[in-house]
């Protein structure tokens, strides 16, 4: 057998590749330079098109190879060789782990892969030892016997150069607010070195300088929020603490652009500043969801092989579009659309639809991040036969039990999450009052962003690892400007007042806030619906919704940062 139809195959996807990065990378860099003039609206367009920039390049390879998979679409042999071409194409490579995942996208496109096949796809780690050195330039060590002078260099790493409106001032600020932390926390503000990563991270209305603090007492997080004004970048605040970061990194927010030439190097740099991540989710962070993809694919098999507990169904109250189950020891649920609703509203096409479009979009901290996964195969030996029985009865069209295996079609994988009604009752008060607190401002900064929640339920709300309430439950998510918000007429007769059917109109998209209350203000204890009511009280009222949708209009967002900000008014 010739070995040209591979080598040809390597080649195209190859170009493939190349193309798509050449456009990821020229996205980046049209973000930045509208993120320096605070032009929001083009940053998150740009977030829009990068999201769908992987899909269309796979979608355009495919088409390019379509001569040759007419031929060889169902020939192994050819494709073990395109495997072994594209390998000698990317070793030399920076970015080669981000190229395998390319390469295994069209191979489980072309194959409709169920599971992995290891003849040809890259698995495990091929390639990642041929670049353990970092790329010179990417991460920066600066040093200098002044703190003031220290702080000021390292305002001055980033490229493209960030234009200051008084760095020395910001400069000054920052290493007083290092004394000062270490004053609080009983640590020596001695300083030998910072490293600095190169790139700017940023999205719409976030910005941020990502660095690594060497000390007498060992190293630490310094995140350096910056803002940019029409006088200039500032400052606007000052992160030293892993907490801190990993809100920052929060899979509830939107992607960071991050211009990296080694996208392994910075993964790795930030793994030093949040142990606790994965190497999945912090590809995530930087925008290589799909790379991220394969990795918490290899994250679960790896799992897998290391513990010995069985697939259960999710605790919690189930969902009327969803049927949920995990692994008890795992760090991610599975969530698939079930066969049929409870809600005569629902459609599998719009639940898609919904999911997709939190995907894509900005999420402000309040919205689960989502990966969705097509045709996963896991032992069936691992279920517990009620939760196998559960998924086969509620969600049959999609999981399937083929000989040992449990093949499952389309699911999507989602951070584990406590539901806000087991929570209340497994904290102590303080931490509920907490919660509840929260779960108001939730729905009020989602609103902020144009998304009504809809279902506002407690078990539709998670509280992350984290400590902080997400919504994770998309199917009655709306826009804001979509909704009619209105009081309840007053009863026209004692007929009205005793009818247990509306005696009003009611559209399809109107909406009345004041019918919430007996579902999401807590009855008992007393101190859990007090401190609901005085925050949120508003939340019931029609007049509270509109003037958000006017604010929507405006252009005014309620920001909710994941930093106290040093000028809260610049946001």
């Amino acid at each position: 057998m010739s070995h040209e139809p591979g080598a040809a195959i390597a080649r195209l996807v190859h170009a493939g590749f190349d193309a798509f990065y050449a456009e990821f990378h020229r996205i980046t860099r049209e973000a930045r330079r509208w993120f320096d003039v605070r032009d929001w609206s083009r940053v998150d367009d740009l977030h829009h098109e990068r999201i769908d920039l992987y899909q269309r390049y796979v979608v355009r390879t495919l088409a390019s190879l379509r001569p040759l998979t007419r031929i060889h679409a169902e020939d192994v042999g050819v494709w073990r060789e395109a495997h072994s071409r594209y390998a000698q194409l990317i070793r030399d490579r920076v970015d080669h782990e981000v190229a395998q995942t390319f390469f295994n996208a069209i191979t489980r496109k072309t194959f409709r892969t169920v599971g992995v096949n290891a003849d040809i796809e890259f698995l495990d780690r091929d390639l990642d030892t041929a670049h353990d050195d970092p790329v010179p330039g990417q991460i920066r060590r600066v040093v200098a016997d002044d703190p003031d002078e220290l702080f000021a260099s390292v305002l001055q790493q980033v490229r493209p150069a960030l234009q200051w409106c008084d760095a020395e001032r910001d400069a000054r600020w920052l290493r007083a607010e290092h004394a000062r932390h270490c004053a609080e926390h009983g640590r020596s503000p001695h300083i030998t070195a910072i490293e600095v990563l190169k790139p700017l991270f940023f999205r719409a209305r976030e910005g941020y300088i990502v660095a690594r603090i060497h000390g007498a007492e060992g190293t630490c997080p310094l995140l350096v929020p910056v803002q940019p004004t029409g006088a200039g970048m500032v400052v606007d605040g000052a992160l030293f603490t892993v907490d801190a970061a990993l809100q920052v990194f929060s899979s509830t927010r939107a992607y960071f652009f991050v211009d990296v030439l080694k996208p392994a190097d910075v993964v790795a740099f930030l793994a030093t500043l949040m142990p606790s991540l994965t190497e999945s989710e912090l590809y995530i962070a930087i925008a290589h969801h799909r790379h991220g993809k394969t990795l918490i694919h290899r994250e679960l098999v790896e799992h897998l092989r290391a513990s010995d507990d069985s697939f259960v169904m999710a605790p919690g109250i189930a969902g009327l579009v969803m049927t949920v189950f995990t692994l008890p020891s795992y760090r991610n649920v599975f969530k698939i659309i079930r066969d049929r609703f409870d809600k005569p509203t629902a459609t599998r096409e719009g639940i898609l639809r919904c999911y997709r479009e939190v995907f894509r979009g900005r999420r402000v901290g309040r919205l689960a991040d989502t990966q969705e996964f097509e045709y996963l195969a896991f032992e069936r030996r691992r279920f517990d036969p009620e939760c196998l029985a559960e998924l086969r009865a509620k969600a049959g069209n999609s999981v399937h039990v083929e000989g040992e295996q449990v093949v499952v079609t389309h699911l999507y994988i989602e951070e584990k999450m406590t539901p806000l009604n087991l929570y209340l009752m497994q904290v102590g008060l303080e931490q509920a009052i907490a919660a509840i607190i929260d779960y108001g401002a939730a729905i009020k900064e989602l609103a902020g962003h144009n998304v009504f929640a809809g279902d506002l339920l407690w078990k539709n709300f998670g509280v992350t690892r984290h400590g902080r309430l997400v919504l994770y439950d998309y199917d009655e998510i709306c826009p804001l400007l979509d909704c009619n918000f209105r009081a309840i007429p007053a009863p026209r007769s004692w007929e009205d007042e005793l009818s247990d059917q509306p005696y009003y109109a009611v559209a399809d998209a109107d909406v009345f806030p004041a019918e919430w209350a007996p579902f999401i203000v807590p009855r008992e204890p007393p101190a859990l619906r007090e401190a609901f009511l005085a925050h949120h009280a508003d939340l019931f009222t029609p007049e509270f919704w509109r003037e958000r949708q006017r604010q929507v209009v405006a252009g005014a967002v309620h920001l909710g940062l994941p930093y106290p900000p040093r000028f809260p008014g610049l946001q």
